[in-house]
């Protein structure tokens, strides 16, 4: 019996090895791609396409988060007034319990955004980019799998785009207001901003590749497969396409069109 329970320890702490070796080499493969692209963006002259992307970016990123926090602040008494007309026949509480819980819900939120102010606009700007990111797949697909490849309308690509970012965006959301919430918990305060900054990654890598799956032809449910199986590749493209975001200004301009490139060479060094 003990020599079978060291067995299964032993097993068990092999499993855990490979699994850990596996996931690094994937991550290490996932990044370098990101210097493919470089390649790819000088042999191919697309850095026409990183003015454009950094642009939209900066025009962006100076309205988006303050035009954000404007409409909490105008639809929070809206919401206030709504809500309490609507809980008070069901719930035995005062007004002013109420309006306390309200009020505190909000405060989370605002608190939330302004705690991961670059996160929330990142999330912001890959939903507005979606028509961009169509449009720049679409160039990249043709020179890397040629136009023999599935080709779907532009219309499709753009609406499954901007409802995964949208979906993306609110799961993130919601994981960064339970985090938020751990917080202020002394310990585990301390890793909250590395938990935020995993989750992000992962779900930009997502949002990256699925333009070049889409345009391989990867029905939705297809895609969500391929996330199950490709997590720490599509982690290692969220990773890069956020570690380029860190550099000031610069990285701004790299980062969305480096990513897609990413992505396109993953699947077709995937592919072969």
């Amino acid at each position: 019996m003990e020599l079978k329970k060291l067995k299964m320890k032993k097993l068990n702490v092999e499993s855990v090895k490979y699994t850990s070796k596996h996931y690094n080499n994937e991550i290490l493969s996932g990044l370098q791609n990101f210097f493919d692209a470089h390649n790819f963006i000088i042999k191919n002259n697309f850095l026409k396409y990183l003015l454009i992307s950094g642009t939209i970016f900066l025009a962006f990123f100076s309205i988006s988060l303050k035009a954000l926090m404007y409409g909490i602040d105008a639809i929070e008494p809206i919401s206030t007034k709504w809500l309490i007309e609507n809980l008070m026949p069901y719930i035995n509480l005062s007004i002013d319990n109420i309006n306390t819980g309200i009020h505190a819900s909000f405060w989370l939120l605002k608190t939330t955004i302004n705690g991961n102010q670059d996160k929330i606009f990142t999330m912001i700007f890959l939903i507005i980019g979606s028509f961009y990111f169509s449009f720049i797949t679409g160039k990249i697909n043709d020179i890397i799998f040629g136009k023999q490849q599935n080709q779907s309308k532009w219309t499709t690509e753009i609406t499954r785009g901007f409802k995964l970012s949208s979906i993306n965006s609110l799961k993130q959301l919601m994981l960064f207001l339970i985090i938020t919430l751990f917080s202020f918990i002394p310990i585990l305060g301390m890793i909250a901003p590395l938990l935020s900054f995993v989750i992000q990654a992962y779900y930009n890598g997502i949002l990256m590749a699925d333009y070049a799956l889409e345009k391989q032809g990867l029905s939705v449910k297809s895609s969500k497969e391929f996330y199950k199986k490709n997590k720490p590749a599509l982690f290692a493209i969220g990773l890069g396409f956020m570690f380029l975001l860190l550099i000031p200004v610069i990285g701004w301009f790299m980062a969305p069109t480096y990513a897609l490139i990413a992505s396109e060479i993953y699947l077709y060094n995937k592919g072969k």
